[in-house]
């Protein structure tokens, strides 16, 4: 008697799950999808790197960036495609090949306006040697175009705000048909205080650039709130602060928010940790919310603090 009910209760678990499959044949999918988006396994963090374009042109330098990094989870480098005052593109085929080996996703970094435009208008051949740009990094294997110093000078251009927006949409929408001609992404650098002002003098607007824009990248080093001594010691939840703001203004699964973090010692001393600790405290607050991922700022491409700081993320996790 015992073994038959042992098999009857069998039998009734079968007829359960069999009824469950029939009526809600999602409910198991839902449910792994669901313990994975937990999990954040799921999640493919995208880890960069900036790196200037002298550093970027040295096969063996970037050889042993990428043979520190990659073990680390760095998957991602916003290189400089030329050089400071030029826009003639200055690239090594060689570090492309190499980095597309890899499977290093590779973005373009261009400055467009340095410092900021101060009068209007532009010249025309100025435009057109920047589409020039875009266009030859694109060709030269790019994944993505990021456009730097897309805006007006901080001081002061004498334009109202209609005018500023309508100006950078206009050239918005020029290099937008560039990137989707050539099938690679479009992303801009923005002011780390654009995530918190909704209008400001410069003429970014967050709301301005999205509907262009695979992704925006806001500048949120802790540092430079300068004056503000509770954010420049908590470089976490100022820089998790800044992210959640710019993706409330962002539609998701659209356009990416993906923030610089700072990787140079000015001002941590506010924070009262060293530098190593200072990056990781950024990286795990950035990588706690729905942000695609990070990039680290080293204006000289030094990046032991941030190879440390990853060492000492994943020895916690």
């Amino acid at each position: 008697m015992k073994s038959k009910k042992i098999s009857s209760g069998k039998y009734y678990i079968i007829f359960i799950l069999i009824l469950m499959l029939t009526v809600f044949p999602g409910f198991f999918h839902d449910k792994a999808a669901f313990a994975a988006d937990k999990s954040g396994s799921s999640k493919n963090v995208m880890r960069a790197l900036y790196i200037p374009n002298h550093k970027g042109r040295s096969l063996e330098f970037m050889k042993q960036l990428i043979e520190k990094g990659k073990p680390l989870g760095i998957n991602m480098l916003v290189m400089d495609v030329h050089s400071y005052g030029s826009t003639n593109f200055k690239v090594n085929s060689k570090v492309i090949d190499y980095l597309k080996s890899e499977n290093i996703f590779i973005t373009a970094r261009m400055v467009c306006f340095q410092d900021g435009i101060t009068k209007l208008p532009v010249p025309q051949s100025q435009i057109d040697a920047l589409h020039k740009l875009a266009a030859e990094s694109a060709d030269a294997g790019f994944n993505e175009i990021q456009l730097d110093y897309i805006r007006f000078a901080d001081g002061g251009a004498p334009y109202p705000l209609k005018k500023k927006y309508a100006f950078i949409e206009t050239l918005l929408a020029d290099f937008k048909k560039i990137t989707d001609a050539k099938k690679v992404k479009l992303s801009a650098d923005l002011f780390g205080r654009i995530v918190y002002n909704q209008n400001d003098y410069i003429g970014q607007k967050v709301e301005v650039f999205a509907p262009y824009m695979d992704a925006i990248y806001p500048m949120l080093y802790p540092s430079h709130y300068t004056g503000d001594k509770q954010r420049m010691s908590a470089p976490g939840e100022t820089v998790k602060e800044g992210t959640l703001k710019g993706l409330n203004r962002v539609e998701k699964g659209k356009v990416a928010v993906q923030p610089y973090i700072q990787a140079f010692p000015y001002n941590i001393q506010h924070a009262k940790v060293k530098l190593d600790k200072y990056v990781q405290l950024q990286i795990k607050a950035v990588e706690e919310t729905d942000a695609r991922g990070w990039v680290a700022w080293n204006p000289n491409g030094d990046y032991s603090s941030v190879f440390s700081a990853l060492e000492m993320k994943d020895a916690v996790e």
